[in-house]
């Protein structure tokens, strides 16, 4: 990270970013080009170990993406508000994000996928919500474990 002065590495301000926003952005490869998708989601962490969970339609090109590379980039961030100034070259932002490196996967086992959306609906609506092997049939999941992730902010 260049911007060591704006880097987070407290867990529990980086937890704060998760919970404040409501998408990431996930990129992965198609082919020559890189392709990136806002999403809603839900994570967890455990004992330090980031994971996102995402839905989608059966048939969509991120999945034939993820099955041919399961390599994705995440990225979220959330509060952008401009800081004006005198001069146009000093002009910038208040915000605060997360970049994070990992590996996908297409979740295939019912369970997994209930727990799954469990856990995205909770941190989207902030209510428990029961899901059932019919509603996760209609739909994929996608679990990111995440390798590596960095986070920074700026405030003014």
């Amino acid at each position: 990270m260049r911007r060591k002065d704006r880097e987070i590495t407290d867990i529990h301000k980086i937890e704060k970013i998760l919970s404040s926003a409501k998408y990431l952005h996930l990129g992965v490869l198609d082919d020559e080009y890189p392709y990136v998708v806002p999403l809603h989601y839900g994570y967890q962490i455990n004992g330090g170990k980031l994971t996102f969970y995402v839905h989608s339609a059966k048939v969509r090109h991120k999945l034939d993406c993820i099955r041919k590379n399961n390599s994705v980039f995440v990225e979220i961030d959330y509060g952008e508000k401009l800081i004006e100034a005198d001069v146009p070259c000093k002009y910038g932002a208040e915000y605060a994000s997360v970049m994070c490196r990992g590996k996908a996967k297409i979740l295939q086992n019912a369970a997994d996928k209930c727990a799954a959306l469990r856990i995205l609906m909770r941190e989207q609506t902030g209510e428990e919500h029961e899901i059932n092997e019919k509603m996760v049939n209609a739909v994929c999941v996608i679990e990111i474990n995440v390798d590596s992730y960095t986070a920074k902010a700026c405030v003014k």
